[in-house]
């Protein structure tokens, strides 16, 4: 497996990958009608997303074959802390390829952009009800810090957690 920058031409595999992955967690949370409504998506998304100059995406291959990616740019939201300066947007994994190793390349990867553009702390939001991936996060030393986005999405009583990465006390080697 590698982990390199992605090209527009990963659009409709990226768009493969998020719809997979997002599914595996709604299931059981979002009904399948309103599921399916929101995967209704268009590879141009993402082809505009890959050109943007102030986002960073990265693909998971096995041979060709994209299995992951990662979306990192700036933070959508005020931080009143002034150290968090990036953000996490995405993390995906095809289920397929769930506790293989892709997560935490790509995390790495992330985590070694942050580290040479000189990033602090970075930021991230996940679901309350997505265990997987707040326990993936968790065991690579990203915090909790109690925040919500503001006027974030709500599903029911579900909202988005809010967590930070001390990357210069990662960097310091404090375990996570």
């Amino acid at each position: 497996m590698r982990v390199e920058p992605a090209r527009e031409s990963d659009a409709a595999a990226v768009l493969a990958v998020h719809v997979a992955a997002r599914t595996s967690y709604y299931c059981g949370v979002l009904p399948a009608q309103d599921l399916a409504r929101s995967n209704a998506r268009d590879a141009e998304l993402y082809a505009s997303i890959i050109r943007k100059p102030d986002r960073l995406v990265r693909v998971a291959r096995l041979g060709d074959e994209v299995v992951g990616f990662l979306m990192i740019g700036p933070c959508y939201h005020p931080e009143p802390d002034p150290a968090v300066s990036s953000e996490l947007y995405q993390i995906h994994v095809h289920p397929d390829f769930f506790r293989r190793g892709v997560g935490s390349a790509l995390h790495e990867e992330a985590v070694s952009v942050w580290r040479d553009a000189g990033v602090a702390a970075a930021r991230l939001w996940v679901w309350d009800f997505n265990t997987r991936a707040r326990a993936f996060y968790a065991a690579r030393g990203w915090v909790p810090d109690g925040r919500h986005p503001p006027d974030g999405p709500r599903i029911g009583e579900h909202r988005m957690l809010g967590y930070v990465l001390d990357l210069e006390r990662l960097g310091a080697g404090e375990a996570p």
